[in-house]
């Protein structure tokens, strides 16, 4: 073979090389890239208490507005309890983020009676402030609870109904 095939081939292989290696580093860069894979996007959460999954990610960015004026932010291991409303969200990874996605937590409504000895105890199990409608004899009166809190009430033959506030 002469000289010039010989670096007319070198030519080729370097050339074929340099887009292997251009080729991989793509890859890696979209490959790596931060992905939510939960909650999917539009999904309507019925239970406050989710998990958030991610891939490729560091932190979790979550904001009641698409342009994440003041976003609440999650690292590993954080616990947070959201409202109802609709909530926008991505991942963020050292260099990178994800591309925004929402999902809404639905409102319940959850009255836990307990009785006890003397008394009854109300809970409100839900996740929205909660009207207890109370019906004895004829009188109506109402307590509200907000989400999470209880209240202790007389044990005696009332009825006791929930409404969202």
């Amino acid at each position: 073979m002469n000289h010039e095939k010989i670096k007319q081939i070198e030519k080729k292989v370097l050339i074929a090389e340099v887009f292997l290696v251009a080729g991989i580093f793509i890859y890696l860069f979209f490959s790596t890239a931060p992905n939510q894979v939960y909650p999917l996007s539009g999904m309507t959460i019925l239970e406050p208490d989710f998990v958030f999954e991610i891939e490729n990610g560091e932190q979790v960015l979550i904001s009641i507005d698409e342009e994440f004026t003041n976003p609440v932010v999650l690292g590993e291991g954080s616990d947070i309890t959201l409202p109802p409303g609709l909530y926008f969200w991505k991942v963020k990874s050292k260099f990178r983020e994800s591309e925004i996605k929402n999902f809404t937590i639905q409102g319940h409504v959850g009255l836990d009676i307990k009785t006890r000895e003397e008394n009854y105890e109300l809970q409100n199990t839900g996740n929205v402030d909660l009207n207890v409608t109370r019906k004895k004899s004829g009188l109506t009166s109402e307590i509200i609870l907000d989400v999470g809190e209880f209240k202790e009430v007389e044990k005696d033959d009332s009825y006791y109904g929930g409404s969202q506030k």
